[in-house]
């Protein structure tokens, strides 16, 4: 069986962290979101895979090549028609007259839900199989009405008014025939309404284990959460220097040529990628992971956070729930505050300028922070801060909201 992985997304409500890295490459674990998804067809024997990619490849060419080193074979389409129907459609030629799993390349979940969807298919006699899960809110998901055996009734529109809370898991199997009913322009989940007045049934692979959509900036928190409570043992790379006075309680991932000088402690789940250093008497605690080549000064506090590659943060900075775009440089005791005191909703600006203001759907948020930016010396970022890609905010400030070049 073939395979195709949507990956074209723009991801414009990860921005800034995608104005320069496209989506399904941002690391979560020292791994892009899409090596997830090749890694999870791989374990379940799906081998050949076409990678549908907005129209600049060369980033997930250079990554993945031909999918060798992964045990997979890749080729490649460009996607040429926006939306998801276009992303379906750029698959066609590689598809046959034969069923296929397609899935969304910025999924994180177990390697399960696969056969639950293939299983549901075979089970029932059926060419189409779709992944639903339950989800609380349902407002950006197609919701999926379900009749008594299973099978799916209807998709609606996206909305939060409907009866039911299932929604589509980002998994499919489907069969060809498919396209014939894309290219009349139509919806993609107004295709399986279609199929369903036509007589042909779908099936339902129910999905209850944990299902991140990465498509917001929590949700990659969310992720690297769940990817980190997996870990069970703590794995130092011969290749890094710790100094003795340094408390590791796993479970950790340190990996080559990282240098931990005295004082620091190391709390887990933690990852720490290739060429990291971290000064004497840094606490890296709850959840962290540090991307290649990141430095961290003397003193500082890295709380349940992201820091992506090339990153440099001074001494005496505290940095809490926050993501940190690549190349980005904090200086010397910058706060990163992750609560309002007394404690009430956080809100963030998400999406491409003008933006929106969403409230965040966690109690602690700390900093959205873009690639090549620069925050001053002392400054204090508030919670739910966004700090778009190459802005540089002057020393001993108090900053808020969205900051953009714009």
């Amino acid at each position: 069986m073939k395979a195709v992985v949507l990956a074209g997304g723009s991801g414009t409500e990860l921005k800034p962290l995608t104005d320069e890295v496209p989506k399904t490459l941002i690391k979560i674990l020292g791994k892009p979101i899409l090596e997830y998804s090749i890694k999870r067809l791989k374990n379940n024997g799906i081998t050949d895979i076409l990678i549908v990619t907005p129209k600049n490849q060369l980033p997930f060419k250079e990554y993945f090549s031909d999918g060798k080193r992964f045990g997979v074979n890749i080729v490649y389409v460009a996607q040429q028609l926006p939306g998801i129907e276009g992303a379906v459609l750029a698959s066609k030629s590689f598809v046959n007259n034969e069923n296929f799993i397609m899935m969304h390349g910025d999924i994180i979940c177990a390697d399960q839900i696969i056969p639950r969807t293939i299983n549901a298919a075979e089970a029932s006699g059926t060419n189409y199989s779709i992944a639903v899960t339950l989800q609380s809110d349902i407002r950006k998901y197609g919701v999926v009405s379900l009749d008594g055996e299973g099978f799916i009734k209807s998709i609606v529109k996206e909305t939060d008014h409907s009866k039911s809370h299932y929604v589509i898991a980002g998994v499919f199997l489907l069969h060809s025939d498919i396209f014939t009913i894309l290219e009349k322009s139509m919806n993609f989940n107004e295709c399986f309404n279609e199929l369903i007045q036509n007589g042909e049934k779908i099936s339902s692979g129910i999905w209850n284990e944990i299902w991140i959509d990465v498509g917001r900036s929590w949700d990659i928190m969310k992720a690297s959460r769940y990817l980190l409570d997996k870990l069970d043992d703590t794995i130092i790379s011969s290749g890094a220097y710790i100094e003795s006075n340094v408390d590791i309680k796993g479970p950790v991932i340190i990996e080559s040529g990282v240098e931990i000088l005295n004082g620091t402690i190391i709390k887990g789940p933690a990852y720490i990628g290739n060429n990291v250093f971290i000064g004497n008497n840094v606490l890296v605690r709850d959840h962290c992971e540090i991307g290649d080549n990141t430095k961290i000064g003397f003193q500082s506090e890295i709380r349940s956070s992201i820091i992506m590659y090339d990153v440099s943060i001074a001494g005496q900075a505290f940095i809490g729930d926050s993501i940190i775009g690549h190349n980005a440089t904090i200086h010397s005791a910058v706060i990163m505050t992750n609560k309002h005191l007394p404690m009430k909703p956080i809100y963030t600006a998400i999406g491409d300028f003008p933006t929106t203001e969403v409230m965040v759907p966690q109690a602690k948020f700390g900093s959205i922070i873009g690639p090549r930016s620069h925050i001053g010396v002392r400054t204090t970022l508030l919670p739910g801060t966004r700090i778009d890609a190459g802005v540089i905010i002057t020393p001993i400030n108090a900053i808020s909201g969205h900051i953009s070049e714009k």
